[in-house]
């Protein structure tokens, strides 16, 4: 029970609050395949549990005694992490999907002996429901519907068919005797005889207690605190929205978006896997989805696509692979795993098939300037007219594929190196320096000082000014594309054009096929819009990464505050849309559009959170952690815990006040000693150190004035930065 109470006191202040009368839209996952939606203070309103790819259970009514007690008529209500409460005068109920479980728990409770119950609403079409007693435990059986519903309670129970509500099938489930708190557990399964068995042991396991637990895992097990209470339950709520779309439906995967993107879309996954599953510390999934990924590389020679990752499956039999960027994202997802984990059995076991993917590439579709061809719509802006002609062509070369592809190279000679494969890692290197080389030459305009999105197949320059120039800079992650020079004119360049208040444009507002409006149906197609002015939430995380390596780190925390308020307070609460319309329609109203939750969006949120504005980056295969915080200057403090390798922790606390900075850095529970490359602006002085860390040994930096010292005894030399560029104009 105390520890119970702990998690609890750890997750009712990220409660997200609504007052009676308003309606707010929220989801749980349970990652395995399910997921429920809902709306607070709306009974009925959103679509339930989805099993299976259809909906079952869509949702509750309490009870006490005969008197309901529907949500509309709720004093308030409470999004939690681990449950849905809604509060009414005489009793408090509360919906949790309990984790990896298909199986639901419901709490009820008042503060005097009351006669509590529930209605349950089940979206199975009228008369489809029967009811058999299983000794003390309910079944619930649907004509037509391939699952059974189990129903067990902490008390005996009263179980009957009831008047339908909203004309759904209602069971109707109260207390035998009078109780303060009654707890129903519904189990769902195919086989009626499991569903009872589940529902049971669920009831008597207290896996209300054990899913309590597990939450407070998802979110704890990395943690960042800033002392801005809302910036800081939106990064929480980010990840572990993120962490609901995490599922098994096809092995190992990440959905892309709901209601529509219910799949293991490639491209989709990797963006989302360091925001979702690296920053939280779930190290073993991020290496299932990786594994799951390449179970379904294309391994035929005479294919078009042989050595490519799916670009989406939807079943075993059904899957694509028309994308160019899905292969090199995974490549940068797998370095990026392996050095947070230092996993050489990984590495050894990936290899065959990197190898596959590049040599592969190398053959069919990689020119003589070494760069990666592709067709108008194999990058992320892949909207078709009628399934044919792209609505936003960036073929043959685009430069967000040319970073990916370059970095996917050094990956591959880095760990051709491990694996001991001299040959290919040179001729991977060789390729690298050729496409970097010839990249500045084809892509940057020197007239202009732009860099372009495209090289059309007539070696055109496309100058369309996209948000895929920042990714130039985001994706590398052993050496840039670009030096600082031009980097610094790409961010100056692209901020100035395509930031809104509410994240990045998909194309300039200057430009002449600008659609500022999602769905302006009299007038054009929506996907006509899709990439070509929308605001894509997951862009602002390329955005953000840029911003803070160019030192634009207050410009980048006021996006991010934007961003934590609609986490909070718009569309489906703790999580973001895929899509905001780049212009309110009326007075000042943010209209979101596309999905309701996006896994990318979250978890690019999540991501510059944890390695931008705190600054940590794994590098175990370098025996090395890195820590480089851009810290706002509203922030006067930092507490943060970065998981990394087998179960370890970088531990960092941060202070600031009128005397100056302390830096606290704990090695938790990892094996041997670690350096820790930190670095850290100041005013208009930089400071630099490596800094051994040894288990469970607290260091400290401090800085007074234009003076540092490590421990008290080590000084450290402040060096003088070059002035950072003026921001770009709003």
């Amino acid at each position: 029970m105390k520890r119970l109470t702990q998690h609890l006191n750890q997750l009712d202040p990220l409660a997200i609050h609504v007052p009676a009368g308003d309606s707010a839209h929220f989801f749980y996952g349970d990652t395995i395949e399910g997921y429920f939606e809902g709306y607070t203070h709306s009974t009925a309103k959103g679509t339930g549990y989805w099993l299976d790819g259809q909906p079952l259970f869509r949702d509750l009514t309490a009870r006490l005694g005969p008197r309901r007690l529907p949500h509309e008529t709720a004093l308030g209500a409470a999004i939690l992490p681990h449950a849905i409460r809604h509060i009414h005068r005489e009793a408090t109920h509360e919906l949790s999907i309990l984790h990896r479980q298909r199986a639901i728990a419901i709490r009820l409770y008042a503060a005097r002996p009351q006669w509590l119950g529930a209605d349950l609403l089940f979206d199975v079409g009228a008369g489809t429901l029967q009811l058999d007693s299983r000794d003390g435990t309910w079944l619930a059986t649907f004509a037509g519907h391939p699952l059974t519903c189990a129903i067990s309670a902490s008390a005996a129970l009263h179980s009957e068919l009831a008047d339908p509500v909203d004309g759904q099938p209602t069971l109707s489930c109260v207390a035998q005797h009078k109780t303060r708190e009654l707890v129903l557990y519904l189990a769902f399964d195919a086989d009626p005889t499991q569903a009872v068995a589940t529902a049971r042991r669920l009831r008597d396991e207290n896996a209300l207690a054990a899913h309590v637990e597990a939450i407070a895992d998802l979110l704890f097990r990395a943690s960042l605190t800033t002392g801005d209470p809302d910036y800081d339950r939106a990064v929480a709520w980010a990840k572990l929205t993120s962490l609901f779309m995490v599922s098994e439906q096809f092995g190992k995967g990440i959905w892309a978006g709901l209601p529509w993107f219910k799949h293991n879309w490639g491209r989709d996954t990797f963006i989302a896997l360091p925001g979702t599953l690296l920053v939280s510390g779930h190290f073993d999934d991020a290496r299932e989805v990786i594994l799951n990924f390449l179970r379904w590389q294309d391994t035929d020679p005479a294919s078009p696509t042989y050595g490519r990752i799916p670009n989406r499956v939807c079943s075993p039999t059904d899957i694509i692979y028309n994308t160019a960027d899905g292969t090199p994202w995974l490549i940068r997802e797998l370095y990026e795993t392996l050095q947070y984990t230092g996993d050489l059995a990984l590495a050894h076991q990936t290899y065959p098939q990197v190898r596959l993917a590049l040599d592969s590439a190398i053959e069919r579709a990689v020119d003589a300037e070494g760069f990666l061809t592709h067709d108008d719509a194999d990058t992320w802006m892949d909207a078709r007219i009628e399934g044919e002609r792209p609505w936003s062509a960036r073929g043959n070369r685009a430069n967000d594929i040319q970073a990916l592809w370059h970095n996917a190279l050094l990956v591959g000679e880095r760990l051709a190196h491990l694996v001991n494969d001299p040959d290919a890692a040179q001729r991977w290197r060789t390729l690298a320096d050729t496409l970097r080389t010839h990249f500045l030459k084809r892509f940057w305009n020197p007239q202009t000082r732009q860099l372009a999105d495209r090289i059309d197949a007539t070696n055109r320059r496309d100058e369309k000014v996209r948000p895929n120039q920042l990714m130039v800079i985001s994706i590398p992650l052993i050496a840039p594309l670009l030096d600082d020079t031009h980097a610094e004119q790409v961010v100056a360049n692209a901020i100035s054009e395509l930031l809104f208040p509410h994240g990045i444009a998909s194309l300039s507002p200057n430009d002449t096929y600008f659609h500022p409006l999602h769905h302006n149906d009299d007038w054009y197609h929506f996907d006509a819009a899709y990439h070509n002015g929308t605001v894509w939430g997951w862009n602002a995380g390329p955005a953000t990464t840029a911003l803070c390596r160019q030192r634009q780190t207050e410009l980048a925390a006021r996006l991010a505050r934007n961003l934590a308020e609609q986490i909070l307070s718009l569309g489906c609460r703790g999580t973001m849309s895929e899509l905001i319309e780049a212009i309110p329609r009326q007075r000042g109203h943010l209209v979101l559009s596309g999905t309701w939750a996006q896994a990318w969006s979250t978890s690019e949120f999540c991501r510059n959170a944890y390695q931008d504005f705190a600054g940590f980056q794994a590098r175990l295969l370098d025996g090395a952690l890195l820590l480089n915080p851009h810290i706002p200057r509203a922030w006067s403090q930092l507490d943060a815990r970065f998981p990394f390798g087998n179960k370890a922790a970088l531990v960092f606390r941060f202070r600031r006040d009128a005397q100056g900075h302390r830096f606290e850095f704990c090695l938790e529970d990892h094996p041997r000693p670690l350096d820790l490359h930190f670095s850290i602006e100041l005013g208009n002085r930089r400071y630099a150190a490596t800094i051994p860390l040894c288990p469970g040994r607290k260091q400290v930096l401090q800085v007074r004035g234009t003076r540092a010292h490590l421990d008290k005894n080590t000084p450290i030399t402040g060096e003088r930065p070059p002035p950072p560029p003026p921001p770009p104009p709003p």
